[in-house]
């Protein structure tokens, strides 16, 4: 075995403890003198590649190989039942990366004469040797971990965006160790045999073992880029993604044997190095390898038993017919609902359209307690009344109609929604009349004057309306109340302004509750579109409609809402507080602004001697030079004792 050999055994006569012995199994790239020399109180017997068959059954062997050679001895050593271990090599990154091998072949040297093999599995893909991990198709950034070169934040991004625009679903069938068949589509899937060491960029909480006699595959299976960007940002969080509850794009199979065909063909990568195949068979060899682990690869003990349990988990994931329905098609920007889910939320929509009996009475009895809230200005009572308010039903309704570009239902929703829009303002109306008070309470002048921040509010209220419907888990009441409090006040103080011949209260009113409309409309829509129970073709009559008018509306919305600016602004220019105005001490308080030209600034001066325009006017002064523009003052002058 040449000098190695000769050296370590001087060295063993001279007694070097209980410690095994080791054989170091190299090739051309190792100078075993030079080891030598690193570690001089260790034994080691070198050992050429050419004389592998020489190394004695049960031996302690470092191995110092290429991934091919050590590929090519795992039968010997398996055979012979050698305890492995790895050393550096240039032509080892799979083989390294996979058995925590980090640091000089000198540290590893003195870690592996004390440390305790473990039985461990061993992967095998169509009877071949694998290290890290089996890549079939595209996972562009979802691939396994490499210690020794890890991955950058713009590597991950960059990988993960590669070929974004060519993403798409291919079928497979899976067939598991307990004979249970699966035929799923994914754009990619990954094997592994263990995550201890090379788990996907590190990122599932969960440890896989490597002596648990199963492998474990993980199917990334996006139904839209959109999803597929989303889980992909969700891979750099602190927070990690545990097995045992899999994101929605990913399906999780723990098994210890797969057959997997993939029906004309597929590319897959064994440990970085490209196979083309129709069938591959993945199995595990249970706890056959005696392995010393890496410095990087800390097995858990308590996951060390064999276990036969069949692990699979494919929600979300397509699978059957939806699974043949995306085959080959690139993936959309949006995920698709499934026609069952289509189905059901369709139906039930088509029903919310109908102008019923209930939903007059309800509509009735919401807006008469809506006005008796706004004519007591009391928000509880308004808010309270909004629990009773039916409107979310055919708004929601019309919104699908216009993704879907349905005529039916949007003219069944539009027929409905008018139907209670005049009940509402018809309220109004009889009760202003029979009402014997005329002045708008601070209620109602909140609904008089709306600005972008009122659209803002209508735009979440329709997300928030077409979410709920969406998900049976969400209470959809709670979007009820969220989208009549958009709509039932503006509808009552409309009426009120009607019934007072109040055109301007009347008319701000009924902007605001257009711009509601319009708003929740077309959020839901787009909401509904995101989703996947709308087609963008579809969608594009129906959101270009709702866009253009909502634009229309934005105008005097922008209008009001930069003097809503403008007069935030003033607001601070004013000083406030006691402030010296010819020579006196002046209370300024109660502040207004109406925005104009110029502006007409109203405010409230208490002082303890009597006040007069000398005072107004230095005020006024102050406030105009702050401003670098003129004003017009309003001052109510209180003496105070």
């Amino acid at each position: 075995m040449g000098n190695g050999s000769e050296r370590s055994g001087k060295k063993q006569d001279e007694g070097s403890g209980p410690h095994p012995h080791l054989y170091v199994l190299h090739d051309a790239t190792l100078e075993p003198a030079a080891l030598a020399q690193e570690v001089p109180d260790i034994v080691f017997t070198a050992v050429s590649w050419s004389e592998r068959e020489a190394l004695p059954t049960g031996a302690r062997v470092l191995l110092c190989l290429g991934d091919e050679q050590i590929r090519d001895l795992a039968g010997l050593a398996l055979e012979r039942e050698w305890e492995i271990g790895l050393l550096p090599h240039p032509e080892a990154p799979s083989a390294n990366g996979a058995l925590g091998v980090k640091g000089k072949a000198s540290s590893l040297l003195r870690h592996y004469l004390t440390a305790a093999p473990i039985a461990a599995d061993v992967l095998t893909c169509n009877d071949e040797l694998v290290f890290s991990s089996v890549v079939i198709g595209r996972v562009l950034a979802l691939r396994p971990y490499d210690i020794n070169r890890p991955q950058t934040r713009r590597s991950f991004f960059t990988g993960a965006l590669r070929g974004l625009g060519k993403l798409h679903l291919k079928h497979y069938r899976l067939t598991t160790a307990k004979e249970r068949k699966i035929n799923l589509a994914a754009i990619g899937m990954v094997a592994l045999s263990h995550t201890q060491s090379s788990v996907l960029g590190r990122n599932f909480s969960d440890d896989v073992s490597i002596s648990d006699g199963r492998l474990t595959l993980l199917a990334l299976a996006p139904r839209s880029i959109f999803s597929y960007l989303w889980f992909m940002l969700r891979l750099p969080l602190p927070r990690r993604i545990s097995l045992s509850s899999v994101p929605n794009s990913v399906g999780l199979i723990q098994t210890s044997q797969l057959q997997l065909e993939a029906p004309g063909g597929c590319e897959y990568l064994v440990d970085g190095k490209p196979v083309h195949g129709e069938e591959i068979e993945l199995k595990i060899l249970e706890q056959r390898l005696r392995l010393l682990p890496g410095l990087a690869l800390i097995p858990r003990q308590e996951t060390q038993a064999v276990s036969d349990k069949e692990t699979v988990k494919l929600n979300h994931v397509p699978q059957d017919e939806a699974a043949r329905s995306l085959v080959g098609k690139h993936l959309p920007l949006f995920s698709h609902a499934s026609e069952e889910e289509y189905r059901d939320l369709f139906v039930s929509l088509r029903e919310s359209a109908a102008l019923t009996p209930s939903y007059q009475v309800l509509m009735v009895l919401s807006v008469l307690l809506a006005l008796t809230g706004l004519y007591a200005n009391s928000a509880p009572v308004i808010i309270g009344a909004m629990i009773l308010a039916p409107l979310m039903s055919p708004v929601i309704s019309l919104a699908m109609g216009l993704a879907r570009t349905e005529p039916t239902l949007i003219r069944n929703s539009l027929r409905t929604l008018l139907v209670g829009i005049a009940w509402g303002l018809g309220c109004g109306i009889l009760l202003a009349w029979a009402m014997p008070l005329e002045i708008p309470t601070l209620e109602m002048r909140a609904r008089m004057s709306p600005t972008l921040l009122d659209l803002l509010v209508a735009v979440v209220s329709g997300m928030a309306g077409a979410y709920a419907h969406a998900k049976e888990e969400v209470a959809r009441s709670l979007a009820g109340v969220a989208i009549a409090v958009a709509l039932v006040p503006p509808l009552g103080v409309a009426g009120i302004g009607l019934g007072w011949g109040d055109w301007d209260m009347a008319r701000g009113a009924l902007l605001l509750l257009s711009t509601n409309l319009v708003g929740i409309a077309l959020a839901a829509s787009a909401t509904f579109l995101v989703m996947g129970f709308a087609p963008f073709k579809r969608a594009r009559t129906g959101l270009g409609i709702t866009l253009v008018l909502m634009l229309v509306i934005s105008a005097p919305l922008y209008i009001t809402f930069a003097h809503l600016v403008e007069r935030d602004r003033i607001m601070e220019q004013i000083p406030t507080g006691e402030v010296e105005l010819a020579g006196l001490r002046v209370q300024v308080g109660d502040t207004q602004v109406s925005v104009g030209e110029p502006h007409l600034v109203r405010v409230v001066l208490s002082a303890p001697e009597q006040l007069d325009k000398t005072h107004v006017d230095a005020l006024k002064r102050m406030i105009g030079e702050r401003l670098g523009q003129p004003i017009l003052l309003e001052a109510q002058l209180n003496l105070r004792r």
